[in-house]
């Protein structure tokens, strides 16, 4: 009885291991989004999911690379090459800019804009992480407020390597 209980309690450590398993790209280790189709490049970790009627969610993790110095700077920077030259009709700046959080010791800025897809006003969201002259960042682009909570999953999900 004694060696059942010891295997079932072992089966169990071990398959909450399987679910909980974490993934790494470059400076970030991660969660796999459930249902989310994976495709890596060496310059960035995609996860994409879309419906039949046409919406998607993408999030796009993006290797670090030396950073500005200025924090401003840097969010354009990455805002110009991550979003606006990647998204249809996105907007040539962020809507809105969050700074002066902190994420597993790194400066995490927020900036969030728009973008057209089949003429529908829809929402990305560039994360920008930096620390001891390095930068990465991540994109949210949804078309479906119904996305929201696999992003969410996502961020609570995502931790930041030390240097």
């Amino acid at each position: 009885m004694k060696l059942y209980l010891l295997l079932q309690a072992s089966f169990l450590l071990l398959s909450g291991q399987c679910f909980s398993q974490t993934d790494s790209f470059d400076v970030f280790t991660y969660k796999h989004p459930e249902f989310f189709v994976k495709s890596e490049l060496p310059s960035r970790l995609q996860f994409t999911m879309s419906n039949t009627d046409g919406n998607f969610c993408t999030i796009t993790l993006y290797k670090s690379q030396h950073t500005k110095e200025d924090v401003m700077k840097n969010i354009t920077s990455q805002w110009n090459e991550q979003v606006v030259k990647r998204l249809t009709k996105a907007s040539k700046k962020p809507g809105k800019i969050m700074t002066g959080q902190l994420m597993d010791g790194w400066a995490s800025t927020l900036a969030i804009g728009n973008f057209y897809h089949n003429k529908k006003k829809s929402v990305v969201i560039l994360n920008s992480f930096g620390k001891d002259q390095t930068s990465a960042c991540i994109t949210f682009t949804f078309t479906d407020p119904l996305f929201k909570g696999a992003i969410e999953n996502f961020s609570q999900n995502i931790h930041l390597k030390n240097q």
